[in-house]
């Protein structure tokens, strides 16, 4: 009987045929089966690779998502409006709990080596973490609604480019909620697909105008605040998608940006009736094209920024002429490379162009005042001006008749920013009509060797505004020991809690007991720069940011004045 089994497994192996007769039929009809079978899972297989992926469709949501008047959301069911329904759910779990306890008492029915049984996947009708971890994720149940606000945290953390892309290749729920045009009202979009200044091969620049016509409608619907930074072509494009499909731009910025032509600009100002703010700094963009702009968009402008160059004098004209009668804030500063040319600017008719001037810059620009015309309407300075940065780090023309011409009236002056201005003096200061100030920046970050600075008048400016000063910078100023320390000891004389949180007095000639004392009467001080202070000890000229490191440094400052006096004591 083993003879024949060895033949018949040998002419398997060699690949013989079967016998002739019924068993040689049956082969065929078997070969014929399986042929069929596999050429029907062949072309399964073919259409399975070629069908696409599609994740499977939501059913109804067993809730509803109501928002309160606290700017909350509640997660309300209604599962009990729908009996039937309900009644079907649970007889579908009681079916599933009672397949799962027959796998399980199988399972361990077959178990015979003694082993403890395996843990049910499903326990009391709670998944276990292998079940949790095989499953969805929780970010596939959330409502779209709960999705949406917690993208808003995260554009407003990270911005809305490119985050919302990256969050919509998760998943279809997730790229719904990425869709939402509440979440691109503000868009900042940076050069992408190279390196800033590069031309671009023409594919490439197909490819970013595609991307754009695609996205201005379909995401940006609800933009108000946009910026583009270092694009050196398609702006003229991007800008006028911007004017089509954007109604409600508020605020543009264009950073180091070239090519804006006026009829990109001249778009914006009709087709956008909320624009009220542009920043054109570091751009290169044709005065003509500002110039018209501001003719028809000026009127409900309230913000403007711009880089200072030659060719923004018809600017700077078209300004003074009142083109923006409404503008809250002006922002000029310099390119990195500054020319000599200076900036010519009647303080007399910017006061009667802007009189509801809130915010004046004029940041590192060699500004000198250009006498008015007899024909120029009298000036009642700037009422509402709460912020005046004169700084530089170059030359400065302004001198305390100027700086009074400007703040002439100007009661709700709250921040001055003088840094670089050494013509200007406490008495000139003192002088001021502006009761409240509470940023002073003094400081003279540029070579004064060559400047007589005064060694007296630092307490004038203390005791103006020793009640309102939280920010105080006299970096480099050249006061005395006595007169800083008397202006200091002010902080302290007050009825009230001094209001300092932050003082820089790098390169002054402040001493261990003043500092000791300022520290002592000043217990909100936050931030204490002491660097290059020559009468200090080693080890002590830094800057000391928080609280607790302030009052380290006053520590350390009464342990060195006391370690003169225990010496002298034991000389003695």
């Amino acid at each position: 009987m083993e003879k024949p089994r060895a033949a018949e497994n040998s002419g398997q192996a060699g690949g013989f045929s079967a016998p002739s007769g019924t068993g040689q039929n049956a082969s065929r009809k078997r070969g014929a089966a399986a042929s069929g079978r596999a050429a029907v899972g062949g072309a399964s297989g073919a259409r399975k690779k070629k069908a696409a992926f599609k994740a499977p469709r939501r059913g109804a949501p067993d809730y509803f998502v109501h928002e309160t008047d606290d700017d909350m959301l509640l997660i309300i069911s209604n599962t009990g409006d729908r009996p039937v329904a309900k009644r079907k759910h649970q007889a579908a779990a009681r079916k599933q709990q009672c397949v799962q306890r027959s796998s399980v008492a199988g399972k361990r029915k077959r178990d015979r080596s003694g082993a403890p049984a395996a843990k049910a996947l499903v326990l009391g009708g709670q998944a276990t973490d292998s079940q949790a971890a095989a499953g969805p994720s929780w970010g596939e149940h959330l409502p779209v609604e709960i999705l949406v606000r917690i993208f808003q945290a995260l554009v407003a953390a990270e911005g809305a480019v490119p985050t919302l892309c990256r969050v919509a290749r998760v998943c279809r729920l997730w790229y719904g909620a990425a869709s939402s045009p509440a979440l691109w009202q503000r868009v900042s979009v940076g050069f992408c697909w190279g390196e800033p200044g590069k031309k671009q091969a023409p594919q490439t620049e197909k490819r970013i105008r595609s991307t754009v016509e695609w996205l201005v409608p379909n995401r940006f619907s609800l933009l108000r605040d946009f910026a583009l930074c270092h694009w050196r072509s398609q702006v003229p494009f991007v800008l006028q998608a911007l004017a089509e499909s954007c109604p409600l731009l508020a605020a543009l910025k264009l950073s180091h940006c070239s090519g804006v032509s006026p009829e990109s600009l001249s778009a914006l100002a009709g087709r956008c009736p909320q624009l009220e703010s542009l920043n054109l700094q570091n751009s290169q963009v044709d005065s003509a094209a500002v110039v018209s702009f501001l003719e028809a968009a000026g009127s409900r402008l309230r913000q403007l920024w711009l880089t200072y160059s030659s060719r923004m004098n018809a600017v700077v004209t078209a300004l003074s002429s009142g083109c923006c009668p409404g503008l809250h804030l002006l922002e000029v500063n310099t390119e990195i490379k500054q020319s000599s040319q200076h900036l010519l600017l009647s303080v007399e008719q910017l006061q009667a162009a802007c009189p509801q001037l809130q915010v004046l810059r004029l940041l590192n620009v060699i500004w000198s005042p250009k006498p008015s015309p007899r024909s120029a309407p009298t000036s009642l300075g700037f009422p509402q001006l709460e912020e005046l940065c004169l700084a530089t780090t170059s030359y400065s023309f302004v001198t305390d008749s100027i700086l009074q011409k400007i703040l002439q009236a100007s009661p709700r002056l709250r921040v001055l920013d003088l840094r670089g201005c050494c013509r200007v003096t406490p008495k000139g200061l003192q002088e001021l009509s502006c009761p409240d100030v509470e940023q002073l920046y003094l400081g003279l970050y540029c070579s004064a060797h060559h400047l007589v600075l005064p060694s007296e008048g630092s307490r004038l400016l203390t005791w103006k505004w020793q009640h309102s000063l939280r920010e105080l910078d006299v970096a480099g100023q050249s006061f005395s020991e006595r007169d800083l320390e008397q202006a200091l000891a002010t902080f302290g004389q007050g009825g009230g809690r001094a209001a300092l949180r932050s003082l820089s007095l790098i390169g002054t000639k402040v001493t261990v007991s003043t500092v000791s004392a300022l520290i002592l009467s000043c217990p909100d001080l936050s931030y204490l720069n002491l660097s290059s202070c020559r009468y200090l000890p080693r080890g002590m000229k830094r800057a000391y940011r928080g609280q607790d490191d302030v009052r380290q440094c006053l520590h350390k400052l009464l342990g060195s004045a006391d370690e003169p006096a225990a010496a002298q004591e034991t000389s003695e």
